[in-house]
């Protein structure tokens, strides 16, 4: 099925398409706060990630194939590709990681995501962590229903979240905002334009499609699974609006 044609979300999606933050980011600082709230989108998306390899690959010991050849080979080479990519200088991270170098080109705070992973790293847990990094209000909300869907949710539920919960219009619209403030206040984006670029590639060229496939092979031909897919997805572009909503209003 065209799953973004769905009637069910169609009027969140022009909202996204058509939100007022994109007209808001037309200089450094706007940038830096857009920046400084996405980061923690970059973040959490890897946990939706995770969990569709935990369930389409064998990740414990003793190790034992997993019963779908395909959907494995399709996980991890989004893994791959997510976790692991190519840098743009001879070396490799993940899209995070990468993420957080264009911030501090970019002089965005790296601060509270930075603190919030050492958190996680002494063994906090994610929703104590998020108040003790000074994490910005706005993304709270967003990054629990993210996490409580990657740790808790039916499979079919995850894959709709990781396909069609993550609006994809931004790499392509924010690269052009980036290349008119460069040109205009002869400020460098250089890794960030990588990291949009890496995404515009990988997305419509593999992600995209291996993505989408593993959403379809979750739901089969059980409608009940469709509709429950849909409602996930609509409910993550939700977030994803209020989230755009109080970016823009801390811009304006």
């Amino acid at each position: 099925m065209d799953w973004l044609q769905h009637p069910s979300l169609a009027l969140v999606l022009k909202e996204l398409h058509e939100h007022r933050i994109y007209k808001l980011l037309n200089s450094p600082k706007a940038i830096q706060v857009f920046m400084e709230h996405h980061v923690w989108c970059v973040w959490d998306f890897q946990s939706l990630l995770k969990a569709m390899q935990r369930h389409f690959t064998c990740v414990e010991i003793p190790w034992r194939p997993s019963p779908q050849p395909l959907f494995r080979r399709l996980i991890n080479e989004i893994v791959l590709g997510e976790e692991s990519d190519e840098d743009g200088q001879g070396g490799y991270l993940s899209h995070f990681e990468l993420y957080l170098k264009a911030m501090k080109e970019a002089h965005a705070d790296t601060g509270p995501i930075e603190k919030f992973l050492g958190l996680l790293r002494d063994g906090t847990e994610v929703e104590k962590a998020l108040q003790l990094s000074a994490a910005p209000p706005a993304v709270i909300p967003f990054v629990r229903h993210t996490i409580q869907l990657a740790s808790k949710a039916p499979i079919h539920k995850v894959a709709s979240a990781f396909t069609l919960g993550r609006e994809d219009l931004l790499p392509g619209l924010f690269q052009k905002i980036l290349e008119q403030v460069s040109q205009r206040e002869q400020v460098s984006y250089t890794i960030l334009e990588y990291y949009l670029n890496r995404h515009i590639e990988l997305d419509s060229n593999t992600h995209g499609p291996q993505a989408f496939a593993l959403l379809d092979a979750t739901c089969g031909n059980d409608g009940a699974k469709v509709d429950e897919a849909v409602c996930t997805a609509r409910e993550c572009l939700e977030q994803r609006l209020n989230l755009w909503n109080a970016v823009a209003k801390q811009i304006a």
